[in-house]
């Protein structure tokens, strides 16, 4: 980097804000006369020249790339005489460095040079004046090489005489027309300057200002930018700069880059777009890669996922040897468009179909057999319109597809070094996994390094990290350059040849951060990264059930995922039995809430304790069992009105209720209350799949506090599910004794007709996890 690299950072910031709206080496005008292109693409606007500057001292010249901001006297000089240039006429005769990359030139070059008197005087133009004579003149005389190619051979610049000092420096300059040279890595570029100078005054050859800018100069192209970009399945942008020149990358000073949009094509020019359209500002490198050739690749990536449109990476680069008082050098304008998401093979959408459509075929085929009221028939319209609130919430058929709110893939990859890690010892005595996923060469592996080290400092919780190199191929060598800088703070893990494991993380297989709780179930991610606070506080949520506690079904109320429990908590009596002995205030309330907490423990318990001992590696088969199971109560409903394993323990649970409930209340009012809250349990499955194995499961794995939290959370969650089907019989009840009327003319068929719908739920969850995770996991 520049001088201009190590200004302060106010002063940076004004100019960066400037740096987009402006141009270097070319008009603004220019900038703007790119040729417009409709659909993605690439427009440069590069330089018409470039320099190696004349520098250093007078024992000590050389050849340099940078156009230096000194001011004043220059620095360095060579002095001659009428007299030395006779004796030794040659100046200057120095080398640059070494190329770095290989060149071919076509264009034109100039050597310049800068001259003058010691001071300001008209003593050559009064020498050895002759008829025709200007006076005693001055002129160099030029050899230039390009490698083995020799350009300029003893060519002439013009003459004259001398009479400024310094502060008005005579300029002299040769030239030679349409050079075709090919250069090679290692070529050297030689100059060689002599004078003749006939004057009594002593000259002086003057470099190193701002004004002094002795040096040849090339009139073509020289640097070659490559600006790319890349999409990833979570529409995180990812640019990569390779800064090509004959000397190395070093020539680029700087850079500024901004992704904007959504624009049209034909908006997409240098410094166009509104504030709020530039979406993405990138300065230092995120990371640094290195490509073909053993190039210098530097790599941003973007912060947030783009929405699909069209956008341009509107780029600006300073060169080192271009005028420092300009901002912007090299103006690149990168076109792309984000595409939409792929779209699944069966969307959730066709679930929002398929329910009610299933429930009215139904109902027609039971028309062949008999006709029911009128009134039956609407409610049983009711309940197919109110199934479409669970059915929007099912998840995509889809190949491949991960499950997207679930445990995360039990994993056992190779670490770099050769050993090999399982995710279930990782997750042992831990309170979180913190997974870093990244692809080969991406800059948010550093950034997720140090995010992690930062999580590592600020969080009390027991954490432990690792990071995964994922994509198809990744082999160790890719990952020896990173494996240095990591120096074994954690595990550095390899995917699997075909990007198994990351493609079984909800992100995809490329960047992202995901938090693994104790219980083995992804509790949070974000693509690229995650910041140490975020970290810190995704894991302290982990320990307390990630936001799932029994509240939260009280949340779920709001949507329309409970929509169905409505219609079927209308009453099956017409009129409404009161006790024959009195009760105490509220008894039918919490008879009401006894069932419907036996129903929702028939189903919560056995998935909290599952996931209480640790079987999250099974998970995805575990959802599997519970969506076969879930078939099979609604078609045992359908078909028989009942299930017989839920018959049988409310029939235990009814028997032990004291006997003055049963009086008032007989055996099918309770089991009725008891499937409403089985019912509730598969709602919120679907809904809110981790709701129980988070909520309570995870608690009971946390600390030492967790069984104790688990077992409250477990009761809660039982408390909750009584108090909601209370809740829904009651909305039920609001319509008065239409309610009953409507609700006793359906009440043997209403249960069948939920069934139905029951069972295409759990068959299209089902399908869902056969085609999408566990198909993948093969």
């Amino acid at each position: 980097m520049g001088e201009g690299a190590n200004a302060p950072r106010a002063g940076v910031l004004i100019a960066l804000a400037l740096l987009l709206m402006m141009t270097s080496g070319v008009s603004m005008a220019n900038a703007q006369d790119i040729e417009e292109t409709e659909g993605p693409g690439i427009e440069w606007t590069l330089p018409d020249s470039h320099m190696l500057y004349l520098k250093g001292t007078e024992e000590q010249p050389f050849l340099d790339r940078n156009w230096t901001t000194n001011t004043g006297q220059p620095l360095g000089k060579a002095e001659f005489t009428k007299t030395s240039s006779a004796l030794n006429p040659n100046l200057i005769d120095i080398q640059s460095a070494p190329l770095e990359e290989s060149y071919r030139f076509e264009g034109n070059i100039t050597v310049r040079l800068f001259a003058s008197l010691d001071s300001t005087n008209d003593g050559c133009r009064i020498t050895n004046v002759l008829p025709g004579s200007a006076g005693a003149e001055t002129s160099f005389s030029v050899t230039l090489s390009l490698g083995s190619n020799v350009v300029m051979d003893n060519a002439q610049t013009n003459s004259l005489p001398m009479e400024e000092s310094y502060l008005s420096a005579h300029e002299f300059t040769v030239q030679a027309l349409d050079v075709n040279v090919s250069l090679s890595s290692g070529d050297l570029v030689s100059l060689q300057v002599d004078v003749q100078h006939d004057c009594l005054q002593q000259g002086v050859l003057w470099w190193g200002t701002y004004d002094a800018t002795s040096g040849i100069i090339f009139e073509g192209e020289v640097i070659d930018p490559q600006l790319e970009y890349n999409i990833d399945s979570n529409r995180m942008v990812r640019v990569e700069f390779m800064p090509i020149s004959p000397w190395g990358p070093d020539d680029f000073e700087g850079q500024v880059l901004e992704i904007v949009g959504p624009l049209d094509w034909d908006e997409m020019v240098h410094g166009f777009g509104k504030e709020d359209q530039r979406l993405e500002h990138f300065e230092a490198p995120h990371g640094t890669r290195t490509g073909e050739a053993n190039r210098t690749i530097f790599t941003w990536s973007s912060e947030k996922p783009l929405m699909p449109g069209r956008y341009m990476i509107d780029a600006c680069f300073t060169v080192t040897d271009q005028d420092p008082g300009d901002l912007c050098d090299a103006i690149g304008v990168l076109r792309f468009e984000v595409p939409q998401d792929p779209k699944p093979m069966l969307s959730s959408m066709w679930a929002a179909i398929v329910v009610p459509l299933g429930i009215i075929a139904w109902i027609g085929a039971s028309m062949r057999e008999a006709m029911l009221p009128i009134q039956t028939y609407a409610i049983l319209l009711l309940l197919a319109i109110t199934a479409l609130g669970p059915a929007m919430y099912l998840p995509d058929i889809d190949s491949n597809a991960p499950r997207d709110e679930g445990a995360a893939p039990s994993f056992a990859l190779l670490s770099h070094d050769g050993e090999l890690v399982k995710l279930s010892d990782l997750l042992s005595g831990h309170d979180a996994v913190v997974v870093g996923l990244f692809r080969t060469g991406s800059p948010n592996a550093i950034r997720q390094f140090d995010d992690f080290r930062g999580a590592q400092i600020i969080s009390d919780s027991n954490i432990v990290f690792i990071q995964i190199a994922t994509g198809e191929g990744v082999q160790s060598v890719d990952l020896d350059t990173y494996a240095l800088n990591l120096n074994e703070t954690w595990h550095l893990l390899m995917d699997e040849a075909d990007a198994a494991v990351g493609k079984a993380f909800p992100s995809g297989a490329t960047d992202a951060v995901i938090i693994i709780d104790s219980a083995g179930f992804i509790t949070d991610w974000q693509p690229g990264t995650m910041s140490a606070l975020e970290i810190d506080e995704a894991v302290s949520s982990a320990t307390r059930g990630s936001g799932n506690h029994p509240l939260s079904m009280f949340s779920v109320m709001i949507g329309t995922a409970l929509l169905p429990l409505l219609v079927l908590a209308m009453p099956r009596d017409r009129e409404l039995k009161m006790p024959d002995e009195p009760l105490f205030p509220g008894a039918g309330s919490i008879m009401t809430a006894v069932a419907a907490a036996v129903g929702f423990g028939i189903w919560a318990l056995p998935v909290a304790l599952m996931a209480a001992f640790g079987l999250g590696a099974f998970w995805i088969w575990i959802e599997l069992l519970l969506a076969v199971v879930m078939v099979y109560h609604g078609l045992s409903v359908l078909l028989h009105g009942r299930i017989n394993e839920i018959e049988h323990l409310v029939t235990v649970a009814y028997s032990r209720l004291p006997e003055g409930f049963r009086a008032w209340r007989d055996r099918a009012s309770f089991a009725e209350d008891a499937y409403l809250g089985l019912w509730l349990a598969w709602l919120l499955w679907l809904r809110i799949p981790a709701l129980i194995p988070q909520g309570v499961g995870a608690v009971a794995r946390s600390d030492m506090l967790g069984i104790p939290l688990s077992i409250l959370a477990m009761l809660g969650f039982l408390v909750a599910a009584g108090v909601i089907v209370n809740l829904a019989r009651l909305v039920a009840l609001a319509p008065g004794k239409l309610s009953r009327v409507f609700g006793w003319l359906s009440a043997g068929i209403r249960p069948r007709a939920w069934g139905l719908a029951s069972a295409i739920l759990g068959a299209w969850v089902a399908i869902a996890l056969l085609v999408g995770p566990i198909l993948g996991s093969l």
